[in-house]
């Protein structure tokens, strides 16, 4: 019996980046997003003092004496910006978006109260290009992402430029970084992610396929953040999908012989996501779950049984299957997460999420077309929770701390326990040149193999906008892996 095991391991990696960020660069590796402008009025002076406020939060800044402003901190989303000084009438833009680690500016000019006829109310534009971009960076909020024929983050990624069923320009899998908030929930088996999110829990996603800050580690190929919803404060929200459909053709063959039959939820998706407050003082809940099952193309016939024997001379001497069609390439998948978010204390954010996945799956192998028992079932489990705590000091300054635990098991063989005595008894798997050519018809596959790892982070990062145009921030990652 050919036997595979994953020997445990433990890793201890320190990393820890500072770094700054000088001129007009609009990238900031951040789950938060920056907005920044300069206020003037009719003759082109800076207006002092001006308040700049986002509308159905407590989150602004006053402009400085060149009329400049900065606000740090700001969730993505789109937004609604006012802005108010006495002596001026006050102006509302509309449609400001802000994007995580993107640096948004809105320019105004306020007309004085003595010519104006009340408030101004104006329309943001967002420019097609961004001139000032130093990296290939695609980024989707959560109006886009509504609108895309998708059910998940996987699907999301594989739609940008350079980006083929998760391969980003060409690289490996092992080669992409993938975040949830701001923290890692890869692998440190192979690097791979194997996290599933709903698009209705999803925020923000953004791509980046070069180019990449030095906060971002064990990155080659890619980065690829998602920013996961907050419950709304004020009241619930909902949103349900389901779909079915099957594959089918005209006549079946002997290597698709179930192709001409119509069952409308051989696949099939359901999905459900809630969100709204818990009754607690300023307290918002986002749940999400999703069922996706899909039995495939490739069936087998169940002819024979992994007990069924042979002679010598390879002639069947018993075959007990019931002669139904199995399918062989299923898969069958749950998945759901839930995020708790609490800004009931002065500048302090604090929220808890939990995200989890379990995959039931198959691989075809022709080989057991007739003896579909025997093949291997290969099964996925993934968890990850953890704690996000975000401070802000003033307007130019705040710092985070990011704690998680991710947890990943993967199993690939027909019996769990590996001293299952239907190893022994069934044996290696044997064919029957009388049935088909190449088909077994007795016998298990024995090859196994087992892969569980457990992983710790620590994420701190302190951010300061010390001037106009300059921005400071220090980090540190710690993970400890077993």
């Amino acid at each position: 019996m050919k036997k595979k095991y994953l020997l445990g391991r433990r890793a201890f990696v320190l990393l820890a980046t500072m770094f700054v960020l000088v001129g007009w660069s609009s990238l900031e590796a951040d789950t938060k997003g920056k907005l920044t402008g300069r206020v003037l009025d009719s003759k082109k002076e800076p207006v002092i003092g001006a308040n700049v406020v986002i509308v159905g939060t407590t989150i602004g800044a006053s402009t400085d004496i060149d009329g400049n402003y900065t606000i740090l901190n700001i969730p993505p989303g789109m937004y609604q910006l006012r802005i108010s000084v006495i002596g001026y009438s006050p102006q509302t833009i509309n449609g400001v978006r802000v994007s995580s680690g993107q640096t948004t500016t809105i320019n105004a000019s306020l007309i004085d109260e003595a010519v104006a006829m009340g408030e101004v109310v104006v329309i943001a534009e967002r420019p097609m290009v961004d001139v000032r971009q130093t990296s290939a960076v695609s980024i989707l909020g959560e109006d886009q992402i509504g609108q895309l024929p998708v059910q998940d983050l996987s699907d999301i990624v594989n739609l940008q430029a350079g980006v083929v069923d998760g391969h980003f320009r060409g690289g490996r899998l092992g080669e992409v970084q993938y975040q949830v908030d701001g923290v890692s929930v890869n692998n440190p088996y192979d690097n791979s992610s194997s996290v599933k999110l709903d698009r209705s829990v999803l925020q923000e996603v953004q791509v980046i396929s070069g180019t990449f800050d030095a906060e971002y580690g064990q990155a080659m190929s890619g980065v690829v953040n998602a920013i996961l919803k907050s419950g709304s404060e004020e009241h619930f929200e909902w949103n349900a999908e389901m779909y079915g459909g099957d594959y089918v053709s005209p006549g079946g063959t002997a290597r698709f012989p179930h192709i001409d039959r119509m069952n409308p939820l051989a696949v099939h998706n359901y999905q459900l996501s809630l969100n709204g407050p818990t009754g607690l003082d300023k307290t918002t809940f986002l749940v999400g779950a999703r069922r996706y099952g899909n039995e495939g193309y490739l069936f087998g016939t169940r002819l024979f049984r992994p007990g069924d024997s042979a002679d010598f001379q390879n002639f069947l001497l018993k075959g007990t299957g019931d002669g139904a069609l199995v399918p062989m390439g299923s898969s069958d998948e749950w998945s759901g997460q839930l995020k708790i978010a609490n800004r009931s204390m002065k500048n302090i954010h604090l929220s808890y999420q939990a995200l989890g996945s379990i995959l039931n799956a198959q691989r075809y192998q022709h080989a057991f077309i007739l003896l579909p028992d025997g093949q291997k079932k290969q099964k996925s489990v993934s968890f990850s929770h953890g704690i996000d705590l975000t401070h802000t000091i003033n307007s130019t300054l705040f710092y985070s701390v990011s704690v998680r635990q991710n947890y990943y098991r993967y199993t690939d063989f027909v019996y769990e326990d590996v001293y299952d005595s239907r190893y022994v008894q069934y044996g290696r798997p044997r064919g029957d040149k009388n049935y088909a050519l190449g088909a077994y018809v007795q016998g298990v596959d024995l090859d196994r193999f087992k892969q569980e790892t457990s992983s710790y982070i620590l994420k701190i990062s302190v951010t300061n906008q010390a001037a106009q145009h300059h921005l400071l921030k220090m980090g540190a990652e710690m993970q400890f892996s077993t």
